[in-house]
């Protein structure tokens, strides 16, 4: 089985991102190990799905790293760089109308209620794909934070390899994963492997950029 291993000076969101992405890599692991199987004559056995769950839970984690360190990162960035538009648009759908924020003057923690109420308005905030992922970070007016980790991990391809690997999820998902015949489509612990790899090297470039940009 594959070993977590965090890096120093992380967001808090990063140090739980591998606790997921490791049972991914572990799924993997396990579908290499009982693969052996369908080779001695138990035809009804298929352990592909292990690779399609790890696709799921991969894409997951990446999901839950995304809304985490921008919530974690929220009441900082506030503090230190202020309002700006598309953050007062953010926080108006969140719920802080005019009414809400004036209350927030007669409690002990108003910040903590902000971040409350974003963290809400996140877990219904879907962060797979790239364009949104940019588009939600542009609040913190980073432009194309995905956009500058390929060219700070120097792969030109690393998006579109990440994007490969939500759309399989959404395939697995939403249809079961099945071609136009009805049957599964092939899959490839090795390309799942691959792309699960571009996943970490995709967060943790961006969990760098972050920590740098935003202190």
């Amino acid at each position: 089985m594959v070993q977590a291993v965090a890096k120093p000076g992380v967001s808090s969101s990063y140090e739980r991102f591998p606790q997921v992405i490791i049972r991914s890599h572990n799924l993997v692991s396990l579908h290499e190990s009982l693969d052996s199987l369908a080779g001695s004559g138990v035809d009804e056995l298929d352990f592909s799905d292990l690779l399609r769950s790890s696709i799921v839970l991969g894409v997951a984690a990446m999901d839950a790293y995304y809304t985490d360190v921008f919530a974690e990162r929220f009441v900082p960035y506030l503090k230190k760089k202020g309002c700006n538009p598309k953050l007062a648009a953010l926080l108006e759908s969140a719920g802080l109308s005019t009414e809400v924020a004036l209350n927030l003057y007669h409690t002990q923690r108003p910040f903590r209620r902000i971040r409350t109420l974003v963290e809400t308005h996140l877990d219904r905030h879907v962060t797979q794909r790239i364009n949104v992922i940019n588009d939600l970070f542009s609040t913190y007016r980073i432009k194309k934070l995905c956009g500058n980790t390929e060219r700070k991990v120097k792969r030109k391809n690393l998006c579109r390899e990440v994007e490969l690997l939500v759309e399989r999820r959404h395939k697995i998902v939403h249809d079961g994963d099945l071609n136009q015949h009805g049957k599964p489509t092939q899959i490839s612990g090795t390309w799942v492997r691959n792309r699960l790899r571009d996943v970490q090297k995709l967060v943790g470039a961006c969990d760098e950029i972050l920590q740098h940009q935003l202190g």
